[in-house]
């Protein structure tokens, strides 16, 4: 399916601002080319296709984590992993037949940092409209926008039509809140996001730092995760933009016990316009797989797992009134507020690719002629780039590659993570099949 056709049936523009009907939500992305790029061809059976049974399991595991299955048993003597798979969703019935909200009690465990957030980011400052320019200090009103003041109030479920994404929206944000935050540089997060697919090799070495994890960058728009190479190369030659249309701003993936990948479901961080122009962001469930979603989880799976990340510096003392305006406007105008201490958020560590172009080549004797054309190669993983060893004085030890070179004597083997390379930056890219363009001002206004 073209970028052209995924943007203008899944979230399509018109001429006159605010005409759009809906809102964007969980509801929203569940079928048609949503799906697609969501799930790839990817299918079950169900009302909601695949996911009950899929998030029924990571529920499970949320309603544990967060203290909520031990209160469960300590109050009304319900053992969690005994209940049915079938009735272990928002709600139970308890002692007495009293309704047991289950999602009210889940998010409840999670509202005093929400809540902490939420305050320090309006104290910090207010996001752009296009979430461009973000910083470590962001995460926590990206975090905390996931959430809402009714998200936490009890309900008693007669719309059948809000259960799902009160659901979705129960576990992602309590999953979110658990999470360790990470933070992907603006300038490597398009690169991150359109990771070319792992190997199963690679696949198979994937370990996370922590059973939750929360990546976050700056926005990388829907139709550059789902291009393919060629429209890719022509969406970078022009310069991606961001507007009203659907935007990646990151991902949260979860980890077994064993700290492997669980690829149960990962969770793509998704925000875009309203047709009231407020802007959203949600959590939405996303297979794993080699479509657009799948690859872009494993690309920051990758990352998590093989990448070099900072950690966060020192918080300043609060005092003793650490959640005080005066004492969160000291952090938030700090050095160290600013890099996320607050959040506690870890840094991908990215040393750019020089920039000056090689000198022009002319083709091998054996082509056809001269080359015309320059590309992109999109950001990749190798599985075994040889290292070299060094000795304490930082020399090396013998041959990499000549002869001599001995694997665990003079070198390793490292997977490394190659940013996207304009390959023959010196000449023109290829004329290229039309894609998606964001309309400007003049004919939306959003």
């Amino acid at each position: 399916m073209s970028v052209q056709r995924l943007l203008d049936t899944a979230f399509a523009q018109t001429a006159v601002p605010g005409a759009r009907a809906g809102t964007f939500g969980v509801a929203d992305l569940g079928s048609g080319p949503w799906k697609e790029f969501l799930l790839g061809s990817h299918k079950g059976s169900g009302r909601t296709g695949s996911w009950d049974e899929q998030l029924g399991i990571l529920w499970r595991r949320v309603v544990t984590e967060c203290g909520v299955a031990q209160r469960l048993a300590a109050e009304y003597d319900i053992d969690w992993e005994q209940v049915p798979k079938e009735q272990a969703a928002l709600a139970l019935t308890g002692p007495g037949d009293i309704v047991i909200d289950v999602a009210a009690y889940t998010l409840a465990t999670q509202r005093a940092d929400w809540e902490r957030e939420r305050r320090y980011a309006r104290i910090h400052r207010r996001l752009s409209a296009d979430l461009t320019g973000l910083v470590p200090a962001d995460v926590g009103a990206l975090r905390s926008a996931l959430l809402d003041e009714k998200d936490f109030r009890t309900s008693n479920y007669r719309n059948p039509r809000e259960r799902f994404p009160r659901w979705v929206r129960t576990l992602t944000g309590t999953a979110a809140y658990l999470a360790a935050a990470h933070m992907v540089p603006a300038q490597l997060a398009l690169d991150v996001a359109t990771t070319a697919p792992l190997d199963e090799q690679t696949r198979a070495a994937l370990r996370l730092p922590a059973p939750w994890s929360l990546v976050v960058h700056e926005p990388v728009p829907v139709h550059a995760i789902e291009a393919d190479d060629d429209e890719l190369a022509a969406l970078v030659e022009a310069g991606l933009c961001v507007g009203p249309e659907p935007a990646v701003l990151g991902a949260l993936l979860a980890a077994r016990p064993d700290w492997g990948l669980d690829t149960t479901s990962g969770f793509l961080l998704l925000s875009a316009l309203d047709a009231d122009g407020t802007r959203r962001c949600v959590l939405q469930p996303a297979a794993y797989g080699d479509h657009a979603g799948g690859r872009a989880l494993y690309g920051y799976a990758a990352q998590l797992a093989f990448g070099q990340w900072t950690p966060p510096p020192a918080l300043p003392d609060p005092g003793q009134r650490p959640l005080s305006r005066s004492t969160l406007g000291h952090i938030a105008a700090s050095g160290a507020g600013r890099a996320g201490a607050f959040h506690a958020v870890r840094v991908l560590a990215f040393t750019p690719p020089p920039e000056t172009p090689p000198e022009p080549r002319t083709a091998p004797a054996h082509t056809r002629g001269p080359l015309v054309y320059g590309t992109f190669r999109r950001a990749h993983w190798s599985s075994g780039t040889r290292i070299g060893i060094r000795d304490s004085a930082g020399k090396l030890v013998g041959p990499v590659y000549k002869d001599g070179a001995t694997e665990g004597v003079t070198f390793t083997r490292e997977r490394r993570f190659f940013p996207r390379t304009r390959i023959r930056p010196d000449l023109p890219l290829a004329p290229s099949t039309t894609v998606y363009r964001i309309p400007n001002s003049s004919t939306s206004d959003r």
